[in-house]
């Protein structure tokens, strides 16, 4: 099969959230797999070209879009990426280039402009998006009949307005559009405020518009679906919660939407690419010891705590602001327990609920280090900062994102807390369990995937009061039965290596879904 992934990012080329890991994993496996697979993508300011290659040596393709009464004049450069050698077509238009971060401003771009304020999303995404689409579209009259896709994935809804374009080319009419929703939360659907806006950016027509309202915005997810589309999401309990009709705040009203349109949405529940962080290969998972939960052997694991620990104190990670700081004392040695967080700082990770829980778990357990990397909203950021000034020796907060430190953190908690209010999939449960951290989570979406008791703890009705008493279980657990902690470690990192590779999950679940949904 012929494949074209439409993502605004994708894992060491321009890296956001979790959709870089699906959007790298399916072209590298699906290319790996034998089919031809192509990678559009716009080319930022933050573009990383590591593991790129041949960049420039195939002809530049040039083209115009109409926009917002306008033509846009759109360059396409191709190029291949090493680890997979799929294709890769970077889009190429100032919007693009000039931006240092995929969805959100950074704190060096709010020094320039005050108006570009660190976190917030780029004030021209409607512009962004739909010429983006556009242009992938667009593209589909300069390929080569062998270029031509038999289907093309579009990552989220950034990605989501192709099918509205594309459906309409004859050059396409034998491919199929796949739509994946990674995140339908409060701020993840792009929308348009109005029909009246929509139509200022999309040049989509009234009626086609208005048949994807939701109250007066216009959902780009419904458009897709509209034109077509199959919509995928990524996890099964979370293809539930998008059908639920009583699911309304946590997708905006997008899921009542949904369920009386009949919409049906196939769940496939994410991969982990294992060697990228095998703890095992030094390489790979960037950390400054090797070790094997899977051989019960967590050394290495405890030598990068000791090491994490000890170059919090004395040295500045790139890219991350510490505050606060963790005192081991050698006789605190062996009842020590770290709790590790790493997220960013949204509503919908719950980060406020653990903010609440901290105090009352420092308070009753003296061995207990909380350590924290994360990045986003600047209130929570300083309610962070103020927990470290008030339990110091015992609070770390790592704020922004430096690659290895964020691994160091999930390596070398004995737990890591997930307290989202809604989780589509999640990947921390997975890289945490193949370091050897056991995930302690409220029960929502894609954290469902965890076994309670058995690769992890699941709590219900996300409080601070559930999550304290859960860490209280938890901490209690560690403390009298060790011997139980060690083996759910073993069970949950051979889990998950051999269950949620993405070779299997694409061999297993995508490979059959798009066959079945090929035009003949």
């Amino acid at each position: 099969m012929k494949f074209w992934i439409v993502s605004m990012e994708c894992a060491g080329i321009a890296e956001a959230g979790g959709v870089k890991n699906v959007s790298f994993s399916l072209c590298k496996e699906l290319s790996l797999a034998g089919h031809s697979v192509t990678l559009f993508i716009p080319y930022f300011k933050c573009t990383s070209l590591e593991l790129i290659k041949d960049l420039g040596k195939a002809e530049d393709v040039s083209l115009t879009v109409p926009m917002c009464a306008k033509e846009e004049s759109m360059t396409f450069k191709k190029a291949v990426c090493t680890q997979g050698d799929f294709n890769v077509v970077f889009v190429h238009h100032p919007c693009f280039e000039e931006k240092e971060g995929v969805y959100t401003y950074t704190a060096s771009e709010q020094e320039k402009n005050p108006d570009f304020v660190k976190g917030f999303g780029h004030k021209d995404t409607p512009f962004m998006d739909s010429l983006f689409c556009k242009s992938v579209s667009a593209y589909g009259n300069k390929a080569t009949p062998d270029e031509i896709p038999d289907i093309i994935h579009c990552q989220d809804a950034s990605c989501s307005l192709v099918p509205c374009f594309a459906s309409k080319l004859q050059v396409f009419e034998k491919t199929a559009f796949v739509v994946t929703i990674h995140n339908a939360g409060p701020a993840y659907h792009h929308n348009f405020s109005s029909i009246g806006e929509a139509a200022w950016y999309t040049g989509l027509a009234e009626p086609e518009l208005s048949g994807a309202l939701n109250d007066f915005k216009v959902e780009p997810f419904l458009l897709a679906a509209n034109a077509g589309a199959h919509i995928t999401t990524v996890s099964e309990h979370y293809a539930k919660e998008l059908i639920d009709p009583f699911n309304i705040t946590e997708t905006e009203g997008l899921s009542p939407i949904f369920f009386n349109r009949y919409t049906n949405i196939k769940g496939i529940t994410n991969g982990i690419d294992y060697e990228r962080y095998d703890p095992s290969n030094k390489k790979e998972s960037h950390l400054p010891f090797e070790f094997n939960p899977e051989k019960g052997d967590l050394e290495g694991k405890y030598k990068c705590r000791d090491y994490c620990v000890e170059q919090l104190q004395y040295t500045q990670i790139e890219g991350v602001k510490t505050y606060g700081n963790i005192n081991v004392r050698p006789q605190e040695k062996e009842n020590q327990i770290f709790i590790s967080y790493h997220g960013r700082i949204t509503n919908q990770k719950g980060i406020s609920v653990l903010i609440k829980a901290i105090p009352a778990i420092l308070n009753n357990y003296e061995g207990v280090k909380f350590i924290i990397a994360c990045q986003g909203e600047i209130a929570i950021e300083k309610e962070l900062a103020e927990l470290c000034n008030r339990f110091s020796g015992k609070v770390i907060f790592l704020n922004g994102y430096n690659r290895e430190a964020a691994r160091l953190v999930n390596a070398i908690g004995d737990f890591i807390v997930l307290p989202s209010f809604f989780e589509p999939c999640g990947l921390e449960d997975f890289i945490s369990q193949i370091y050897g951290t056991l995930p302690i989570a409220n029960a929502t979406g894609g954290l469902n995937k965890i076994l309670n008791n058995e690769t992890g703890f699941l709590y219900h009705n996300n409080t601070p009061e559930n999550l304290i008493a859960k860490l209280s279980e938890v901490i209690a657990l560690k403390l009298y039965k060790p011997e139980k902690i060690k083996e759910m470690i073993q069970k949950a990192a051979i889990h998950v290596h051999t269950n949620y590779l993405w070779r299997s999950v694409i061999n297993n679940e995508y490979i059959p879904f798009f066959k079945s949904i090929l035009k003949k």
